[in-house]
């Protein structure tokens, strides 16, 4: 059967990476390009859809309803394709030297990617291969160490888990939003702002959607006004620091950008448990590999493992 004539591949990566990183900036560094060579990359491939993937604002770039219905599936066209490459370098992952984490894109970028450079200048030894990704690898039947995963307790006996971090959840958005000092905001006033939604309902996790709290606040869903949804918890936190609206913040992953001051949080104390947890989890017999018994000893060093809402700054000034 004949294909279907596709975008050049080029576009397609200065598309998705522009989505995830929320900017054509960081896109080129990735890329070691110029931002002007991805903005004319994405350019082509508005050109080639049709329809305008970005829309470019004073702060920033936020998906368009095109752009938003596009990008799942380009993330996991080139996660197919990056799984497959992997399948011919394998033979190379058996060195010792070579340390193959796999984690959930989320966590990945916001969490650890930044504090990798630690991990590196401790074990300049020890190359790291991170691999993101959204399903939940077999690590004894797969060539990866270590698998940072996200739920909850119960694992395998063949696996070694250890708890890297509980998590609190809270209401949080760009500082542009506000009108006078985070933690001086009345719960009812979470109808002044636009709400970001995850099409993806978490069922065991009522607090990451907004419906307990708009309950907590004595609000009606019709009392406020409902933003866009996104089905990759990224795309949700791009939109916030965009300024596009509030999102249900969870710790690890927005703790740098209230740190930064990109995000705040307006509500004082209100800030509720997840109850899933991240686990640092490997098989039992690679959990004494000197790669993996390093990489884990520093992950935990890196985390609070009991969740503490001190950890998560709750009231930067506006």
């Amino acid at each position: 059967m004949e294909r279907k004539r596709l975008p050049p591949l080029k576009a397609l990566r200065a598309f998705e990476l522009t989505a995830r990183l929320g900017s054509f900036v960081k896109a080129a560094d990735m890329l070691s390009v110029t931002p002007a060579a991805v903005s004319h990359q994405v350019k082509i491939l508005e050109e080639y859809t049709g329809h305008l993937l970005f829309e470019r604002l004073p702060n920033g770039l936020a998906l368009t309803p095109k752009g938003q219905a596009l990008l799942p599936g380009t993330v996991a066209g080139f996660e197919s394709l990056e799984n497959a490459i992997a399948l011919i370098r394998k033979p190379r992952l058996k060195s010792q030297e070579v340390l193959v984490v796999s984690a959930l894109p989320s966590f990945a970028q916001e969490w650890l990617m930044p504090r990798l450079v630690d991990f590196r200048e401790r074990y300049p030894e020890i190359d790291v291969l991170v691999q993101t990704e959204y399903r939940m690898v077999d690590l004894e039947g797969e060539e990866v160490d270590v698998a940072i995963r996200f739920g909850r307790a119960g694992f395998a006996p063949t696996l070694k888990a250890d708890l890297l971090a509980q998590e609190t959840v809270t209401p949080v958005c760009s500082p542009a939003l506000l009108t006078r000092a985070a933690g001086t905001y009345r719960r009812a006033e979470l109808a002044s702002f636009t709400l970001l939604n995850s099409s993806v309902r978490m069922v065991h996790e009522p607090w990451m959607s907004w419906d307990l709290w708009l309950e907590e606040a004595g609000l009606q869903a019709d009392d406020l006004d409902t933003g866009m949804s996104f089905s990759d918890p990224l795309l949700i936190l791009r939109s916030a620091v965009a300024g596009r609206g509030m999102m249900l913040g969870r710790s690890m992953l927005v703790q740098d950008h209230l740190r930064a001051g990109r995000l705040i949080a307006p509500f004082a104390d209100w800030i509720k448990p997840i109850q899933s947890s991240y686990f640092v989890v490997t098989s039992s017999r690679k959990a004494h590999l000197d790669r993996v018994a390093a990489f884990r000893d520093w992950l935990l060093n890196q985390a609070p493992r009991i969740s503490d809402p001190s950890c998560m700054p709750q009231t930067l000034p506006a």
